[in-house]
């Protein structure tokens, strides 16, 4: 079920159904850099999903079918990816044992760990460290309940294409950010779903990490990925996932603010939270911003709480804005004034080569932010067997 022989590997789109919009990407892998061959996205109105449920599936089917043709893609299969509070992602310590071994036994370990039936979830892990003292090993725990991911993968089916590969979003936006920022040879393994019928294997296959030759080797890195209406909060070193959680904040909150303190419409306070603040008094727009921004702040403080609880880390040291908000005029500059760290935006089609006219009207550098999950997806390669 899971995939670990090693097979002839096949390219796959990366499909990202967000809360606002759905973007379908494809690369073709086979040069010196991956190339964007095919790219399309189409909007969602805003009650269609709704905190990642589903409210209205036939018009999410429509609005996938419709990304689909505008990015005229191939029969291939598909990479998408699933968030919410039914994935977990969890370090644990177990006894020490070889990985068959654990294998028979992390399901038994998940019911300490995992607040649903263990009947009704897939799992999969990684050995993070394989003697951590007393007998003991560290290991990445990741859980999902199976009738998200199978509801998932049947939308996908119903637009017509064949879904490969389910993901948890926090992996894909890693997996962008570590391939595509540091050159092959520092490249650290990120985590690999592999089969819809388990959230799979870890990828093993990837070359071996050369963090001193990495800028950021050592560093506690915060990936922030502020969606519709949840912020991605993925906390990683030298490609190990130290933290993963949702905040029920996302940019659908600074809209919100913007219509009713600045007294727009909910097409102007779009414009406004993608930096376009011609139409609106900047000075509000910075006290909107560092408000809203302050609950995104005071949402990772549990996550740093635990990290410096645990012993492993003293804060962050790097903040990497990436989704519809890193477009939020301050709100990168507001994080990072807050935490005492740089804080940028990422940019996964930096690294990647495409045709000049590929994104129409659009610009590359504004669209880049908010495709990090998709390109981390069309970046997995599946296996056959």
């Amino acid at each position: 079920m899971f995939g670990f022989l090693k097979r002839k590997r096949r390219t796959l789109i990366g499909m990202d159904i967000g809360s606002h919009v759905v973007k379908c990407l494809r690369l073709d892998l086979g040069g010196d850099r991956p190339e964007v061959t095919h790219f399309g996205m189409a909007d969602l109105p805003p009650d269609a999903i709704v905190d990642g449920e589903i409210m209205d599936r036939e018009l999410v089917i429509q609005t996938i079918r419709e990304a689909a043709q505008r990015a005229d893609l191939p029969n291939e299969p598909v990479a998408s990816a699933v968030a919410g509070r039914a994935v977990i992602v969890k370090k644990i310590v177990m006894d020490k044992m070889s990985e068959a071994d654990a294998r028979e036994a992390i399901y038994w370990e998940a019911e300490q760990h995992v607040p649903f039936d263990i009947d009704d979830i897939t799992l999969d892990f990684q050995i993070l460290q394989p003697d951590i003292g007393a007998g003991q090993m560290e290991l990445l725990l990741v859980a999902a309940k199976k009738d998200m991911i199978q509801a998932h993968a049947e939308l996908i089916r119903d637009a017509g294409f064949t879904p490969l590969v389910i993901d948890v979003a926090s992996f894909a936006n890693q997996n962008a950010w570590e391939k595509l920022r540091r050159a092959p040879e520092a490249a650290v393994a990120a985590p690999k779903a592999d089969a819809v019928d388990g959230l799979a294997p870890f990828d093993d296959d990837q070359p071996e990490a050369a963090p001193a030759q990495a800028k950021d080797a050592g560093e506690f890195v915060a990936l922030l990925d502020v969606g519709g209406g949840v912020t991605n909060v993925h906390i990683v070193r030298d490609g190990v996932p130290y933290f993963t959680r949702d905040l029920p904040i996302g940019t659908s909150h600074f809209i919100e603010e913007f219509q009713k303190q600045l007294g727009l419409t909910y097409d102007t306070a779009f414009r406004v939270s993608r930096g376009h603040t011609e139409d609106a008094d900047a000075q509000l727009v910075a006290d909107i911003v560092r408000s809203v921004g302050g609950e995104i702040y005071q949402g990772l403080e549990p996550s740093l709480s635990y990290l410096k609880t645990a012993g492993e880390a003293d804060g962050i040291d790097r903040i990497v804005l990436s989704g519809g908000g890193a477009h939020v005029p301050g709100l990168k500059e507001c994080l990072a004034e807050s935490y005492g760290v740089p804080a940028e935006v990422a940019d996964p089609l930096g690294n990647l080569d495409y045709a000049a006219d590929l994104f129409g009207e659009a610009e590359p550098a504004d669209l880049s932010p908010l495709l990090t999950v998709c390109v981390g997806l069309a970046l997995r390669e599946a296996v056959e067997a």
